[in-house]
């Protein structure tokens, strides 16, 4: 089985595992429930200086899991917001159908770079929570070369992935069946460089719950051991060691270097 077979077909059975599971199926039956759900709320606080002014920008959520930063972007106004998911499609058309600020919701039917070729739209920011990781290392080029296609000129792309130079790198790797390939602020910021990006730049989202406060001064400690070890004996040049790279980059004058070789 190849790479992204594998990975679709993890997708199919957690998808088939989750329908009777209410802990686990995501399926929303209302607008309002969708809207509400705990990490849009948040995301609408930690978002608001990184998406764009402009609310009827074209917004592409790629591997949007249970909606919520869509469901962030209707909170926060946005008007325009398309999204694209293994098997996400049907489990939120009830969403879809009562909402007028999602336009569509596509189905991934083998991989991310395939999928945007095949739509052939461009966007104004593309957002992607905790998927490259799982894009096998030798397809990153191009795929992330699709994704750069698919921006308007002055897009931006969002990343979020597990940092590889975090106190619990191997956790965030493994915890999964589908974790392809880690990142480190380097490594990273070298990929979205050399497929065309500029304007890389990296973000410490602020913490917006109780909880979030009370972990981010529990983990000081740790992070600073880590520095420390770095300092002596890494090459880390961005600065980044907790357990989340979060990262833009935008599209200038670069023409790109997608070619059909995957």
């Amino acid at each position: 089985m190849k790479p992204d077979q594998f990975i679709k077909e993890t997708y199919r059975r957690m998808s088939a595992r989750s329908q009777n599971n209410t802990d686990t199926n995501w399926e929303w039956h209302s607008l309002d429930n969708f809207l509400n759900q705990k990490n849009a709320k948040i995301t609408e606080k930690q978002y608001e200086k990184i998406l764009p002014k402009d609310k009827n920008s074209k917004i592409l959520d790629i591997g949007f899991g249970n909606g919520w930063f869509m469901a962030a972007c209707i909170r926060m106004g946005y008007t325009n917001i398309y999204g694209a998911d293994f098997f996400g499609k049907e489990k939120t058309q009830k969403v879809v159908d009562a909402c007028t600020s999602i336009k569509e919701v596509f189905n991934i039917k083998k991989n991310i770079g395939d999928f945007l070729l095949e739509i052939n739209q461009k966007f104004d920011y593309i957002h992607m929570s905790h998927v490259i990781e799982h894009i096998p290392k030798y397809s990153l080029f191009y795929h992330v070369d699709a994704i750069y296609k698919s921006l308007e000129k002055e897009g931006v792309l969002l990343l979020r992935t597990p940092n590889m130079e975090s106190p619990a790198a191997m956790s965030s790797l493994f915890v999964t069946l589908t974790h392809e390939y880690g990142f480190s602020d380097s490594n990273l910021h070298s990929l979205l460089h050399l497929t065309g990006f500029d304007e890389i730049y990296f973000h410490n989202l602020k913490a917006t719950t109780i909880k979030q406060l009370i972990g981010k001064y529990i983990r000081q400690p740790f992070l600073f051991y880590i520095k420390i070890k770095n300092r002596l004996f890494g090459v880390n040049h961005f600065g980044q060691y907790d357990s989340e790279l979060i990262v833009t980059a935008r599209k200038k004058g670069h023409p790109g270097f997608l070619s059909k070789k995957k």
